[in-house]
C-alpha cells in the first residue's frame, strides 16, 4: 500500500462493501465483483499498481461474505439469493458457508484488479 493512501484504501473498501451488499441481495457473485470494481477504482491503482485495487477487492469480497454466511447459517439456504439456492445440491449449509469466503474473495479480487486498472493516476 502506498504511504499516502491508507485512508483512500479503506474508503474504497467501505464504499465497495456498500455497493456489494446492495447487489448481493439479488446476485451473490455479482455483488462481490461489482463491489470489487468500485473498491479497486476508489482505492487507486493505475496500470502499474493494480495489486492495491486487488487487495481492496479481496477485503470487499470477504466482508461481503460475512453477512451472507450469517443469513445462510441462521435462516438456511432458502433465504439466500437466487443463484445460491441453486447450489442446494452441494449438501449442508455449513459447507456452502465455508465455500463462500474463498469464492467471493477471489471474485472480489478480480473486480478489484479490474477497477484498479480502470483508474489512471
Amino acid at each position: 500500500m502506498p504511504k499516502g493512501a491508507p485512508r483512500t484504501f479503506w474508503v474504497g473498501v467501505v464504499v465497495g462493501l456498500i455497493v456489494a451488499l446492495v447487489i448481493t441481495y439479488l446476485i451473490a457473485i455479482g455483488g462481490a465483483f461489482v463491489g470489487g470494481i468500485v473498491a479497486g477504482w476508489i482505492a487507486g491503482g493505475g496500470r502499474k499498481t493494480r495489486e492495491i485495487g486487488g487487495r481492496a477487492g479481496v477485503y470487499t469480497g470477504l466482508l461481503d461474505a460475512l453477512p451472507l454466511a450469517a443469513v445462510i447459517a441462521v435462516l438456511g439456504i432458502e433465504a439466500a439469493p437466487g443463484d445460491l439456492v441453486l447450489l442446494r445440491f452441494l449438501g449442508s449449509t455449513f459447507f456452502l458457508t465455508l465455500v463462500l469466503f474463498p469464492v467471493l474473495g477471489f471474485v472480489g479480487y478480480l473486480g478489484g484488479v479490474l477497477g484498479g486498472a480502470l483508474k489512471e493516476r
